[in-house]
């Protein structure tokens, strides 16, 4: 089920795309679906409720097959580890907490992809443009805030 609770069926999903369809991407999907922005350690504790035995190497080998063939999308926000999520095609982008890590989507200002245009191409022609928006969330800015002197905000 997806995050705005319509039942996806991810068989048929992961078949179209030219994949056998298998536990192990069926129960990452269904993972990532109820989990945007989930990292390989977030997805195998996840996964592992239905499938106890599958392993770290087989989250990231099931998340690189399902990545190649645009059924999820890599997030990387610098040093961090990468973040995962379902890859909806709905022009979205994301603000991120440079402290402690959060990310949430955030509408294109835009509407239709590529909301931005670059000055020059160089011949490509141009579908997708990525924007994330780096700051400082108000949680993070209240501890660095807090009156006990503690400033540090955990990552």
């Amino acid at each position: 089920m997806s995050q705005t609770g319509h039942i996806i069926n991810w068989p048929s999903r992961i078949r179209a795309t030219g994949l056998r369809s298998t536990r192990q991407r069926v129960a990452t999907l269904e993972s990532l679906a109820g989990r945007p922005h989930a990292t390989a350690d977030e997805l195998l504790n996840q996964v592992r409720h239905a499938l106890p035995a599958i392993t770290i190497q087989s989250i990231y080998t099931v998340v690189q097959s399902l990545v190649d063939v645009g059924l999820v999308r890599k997030l990387e926000f610098g040093p961090t580890a990468a973040r995962f999520e379902i890859q909806h095609f709905d022009n979205h982008h994301h603000v991120h907490c440079r402290l402690c890590g959060r990310i949430e989507d955030v509408a294109c200002q835009h509407g239709s992809a590529p909301c931005m245009t670059p000055v020059e191409t160089h011949g490509m022609v141009i579908d997708t443009a990525d924007v994330v928006y780096h700051g400082t969330c108000t949680d993070c800015l209240d501890a660095l805030d807090a009156p006990d002197g503690d400033t540090h905000v955990s990552v």
